[in-house]
């Protein structure tokens, strides 16, 4: 089956979940950022622990989409991958996994170097799979 996961920031998660619905329509597993969460990363709930425990499990979650998906998409409009995004395109690639991204560039040339394939669109990306 083909799959991806799917990465990128909460400033695009519209056209993230545009981009991921036409990659469904196409027959492809998308494991896509829960943006509908409404969490921030300086959000902070009733004790650090609590907080801790919140965003460990939600990395966790994304490590995971990312060890069963057969490739990481980032969704890097505009050149931009925040750090969010370093961690999800580091555990990819010492998975071995293809990186695809939007743009070539991220913002930073070491995860720049990371990026194996650059690709536009979710027709493009389901014909790669």
């Amino acid at each position: 089956m083909k799959s991806v996961v799917v990465c990128g920031s909460k400033r695009y998660q519209k056209e993230i979940a545009a981009f991921c619905a036409n990659l469904e329509k196409l027959g492809v597993l998308v494991f896509e950022p829960d943006f509908r969460l409404g969490v921030a990363e300086g959000d902070f709930f009733k004790s650090e622990p609590i907080t801790q425990k919140i965003f460990k499990g939600l990395t966790l979650e994304h490590f995971d989409w990312i060890r069963k998906a057969e490739v990481c998409y980032v969704f890097n409009k505009e050149d931009y991958a925040g750090i969010s995004v370093s961690m999800e395109m580091a555990y990819a690639c010492a998975l071995g996994k293809p990186i695809f991204a939007f743009s070539p560039k991220t913002g930073d040339p070491c995860r720049d170097s990371l990026i194996d394939k650059v690709v536009k669109t979710p027709k493009a990306l389901a014909a790669l799979l």
